[in-house]
């Protein structure tokens, strides 16, 4: 009997971001990241305006925490929760070390600055598939948070799903070709995010969260290797979704024919 191919353990946010950082071509759109420490939080807060702090392992925007600068010192926000406010550096820091698992491992990263549809902050799902053996591009999204949300998680962070190119119009006030440009490339960062995962695994579904800054810049927020496609149900033109249950479907088959092949 042929052995069993042992699974290789999926990536957490700091060995992803450790992998993705080795590929020239994708370093730049990656904020930076380190693995928490009380030392690395109060770092992260003196050099940067926004801080996410999340769990190494973990999905959904669950457990995340985004902390900012204020006029009269600095705030953060868990999930979806109220906002704390702390005059001082050593207060942020105990508060925030209170809020954290025990044994957990969390990472700390730079939070960009996204751009907003009326003060609302939005990214970008962007949906790469494999069909027979090949990664195509199936569609895109953009998620946008409630205000005063540390997290654009449709599920969690109870927002709305818009189209992107609405989103980029009616944040950044973009034209027609600049928005074409900047979903060119970010059909090329799919591209070349998925075929440097072929190097670690085969997935056969890629969802890519990306964020556009306030001053039109792109950056990849996660990587998920397990994304849902019922977001893009939520969309009025459903032919993306269409597209992602076809290849879903055409997988199943194959499945089961290699499944039938070996009994």
């Amino acid at each position: 009997m042929p052995k069993r191919k042992r699974k290789r353990r999926e990536l957490g946010k700091w060995r992803l971001w450790n992998f993705f950082s080795d590929e020239d071509a994708i370093r730049p759109y990656l904020p930076p990241m380190v693995v928490f420490s009380e030392h690395a939080l109060r770092s992260y807060v003196r050099m940067y305006q926004i801080v996410y702090v999340k769990p190494d392992y973990g999905w959904g925007g669950r457990g995340v925490m985004k902390i900012w600068h204020t006029q009269d010192g600095y705030a953060y926000i868990l999930e979806k929760g109220r906002t704390v406010h702390c005059k001082t550096l050593e207060s942020l820091c105990e508060k925030v070390k209170r809020r954290l698992e025990p044994g957990k491992r969390y990472v700390i990263q730079e939070g960009i600055d996204l751009a907003e549809i009326d003060e609302c902050p939005f990214d970008i799902r962007l949906m790469m598939m494999r069909e027979y053996g090949r990664w195509k591009y199936v569609g895109m999204l953009a998620k946008v948070a409630r205000p005063n949300s540390a997290i654009t998680n449709f599920a969690r962070g109870k927002g709305y799903i818009t189209d992107v190119r609405h989103a980029l119009r009616a944040s950044l006030n973009l034209s027609n070709a600049a928005i074409d440009a900047l979903q060119e490339e970010m059909l090329e960062l799919g591209f070349r995010t998925c075929q440097r995962f072929d190097e670690y695994k085969t997935y056969w579904q890629v969802g890519l969260d990306l964020a556009v800054d306030k001053n039109g810049k792109l950056w990849i927020i996660e990587e998920n290797t397990g994304p849902s496609q019922l977001l893009f149900a939520q969309l009025k033109n459903k032919s993306m979704y269409r597209e992602m249950r076809r290849i879903s479907a055409v997988r199943r088959r194959q499945k089961l024919r290699q499944k039938k092949k070996h009994t």
